[in-house]
């Protein structure tokens, strides 16, 4: 059974409770296999853990996950003074969310509008490593809201556990970015948004990058999970829609101001990446005269 716990972008997880401990001699961890997910972050000192017989020893400013429903127990081997906060939470495991196809990429930052395939993705947390700075103060305002009186409290805070397991994964996803793929992702995206009102071209693309465009498109396809003509594409529509909030431009306007040569092929475009033709889209929008 996979040790990683993930997170899907159209669920959050339900946090059963939150708190804090130190010990005062040696310590172990109890020997025990849960129902629900455990965050464990150790504030001073160190805590000795394993999982289905793999070893942790999580250090001063270290975090672990232990997945539910796989034994875990510890060995007398925490160090007295010890100081750590636990969440314990659970992911919703129903059996429509089991039968979503999931994607392992996000969907493009610069993107716009979201629709509900947008946040079919996940993305798994790191099971062990050094926090982000800050992270004892996010515990300590975390175990202070359910002492709140206010209406939908449990559902706050674990929206607040949430965000905080999202910055946890941004944060270990940026210390393993390395210099390389990433980067020319990055400047693949940038080219893209400012070329969004015209044509795709490959070699203008290779030509500014000084890159083999075969490599360009393998490179960001890993990356991204997106191909280049699509991002282009996305990004493209999303200025179509920008200019129907913003301006009285009619479609054939729009179509022409994007560099479509055919207002009926942009029409076509349109309507396979939003499911329904630019003029219907358009009603939507409170448009100035």
């Amino acid at each position: 059974m996979d040790a990683h716990l993930t997170l899907t972008a159209d669920r959050f997880p339900l946090v059963r409770d939150i708190g804090w401990n130190q010990t005062e001699e040696l310590y172990t961890h109890p020997d025990r296999t849960l129902d629900y997910h455990v965050f464990l972050y150790v504030a001073s000192g160190s805590m000795q853990v394993e999982e289905e017989g793999v070893p942790f020893l999580i250090q001063a400013k270290q975090y672990l996950f232990l997945k539910k429903g796989l034994h875990h127990w510890g060995r007398h081997e925490t160090a007295a003074g010890t100081q750590w906060y636990w969440i314990h939470f659970n992911m919703e495991n129903s059996e429509d969310h089991e039968n979503t196809p999931y994607k392992e990429k996000a969907p493009l930052p610069e993107l716009a509008l979201y629709y509900p395939d947008h946040y079919r993705y996940r993305l798994t947390l790191p099971k062990h490593g050094t926090a982000f700075p800050g992270m004892e103060n996010r515990l300590n305002a975390l175990m202070k809201m359910p002492q709140k009186v206010r209406s939908h409290q449990m559902t706050r805070t674990s929206l607040s556990v949430y965000e905080l397991l999202l910055d946890l994964h941004q944060a270990s996803t940026l210390e393993r970015k390395s210099t390389g793929a990433e980067e020319i992702s990055e400047r693949i995206i940038a080219f893209l948004g400012s070329h969004s009102c015209e044509p795709f071209s490959a070699s203008h693309l290779a030509a500014a990058l000084n890159l083999n465009y075969s490599y360009l498109s393998a490179t960001f396809k890993r990356v991204t999970g997106q191909t280049i003509i699509e991002a282009h594409t996305r990004l493209r529509l999303q200025h179509a829609v920008a200019l129907m909030r913003s301006s009285s431009l009619n479609i054939s306007d729009i179509s022409d101001r994007l560099g479509y040569q055919n207002p009926f092929y942009f029409s076509r475009v349109f309507k396979k990446m939003y499911g329904e033709s630019p003029s219907s889209y358009l009603k939507q929008f409170y448009r100035p005269y």
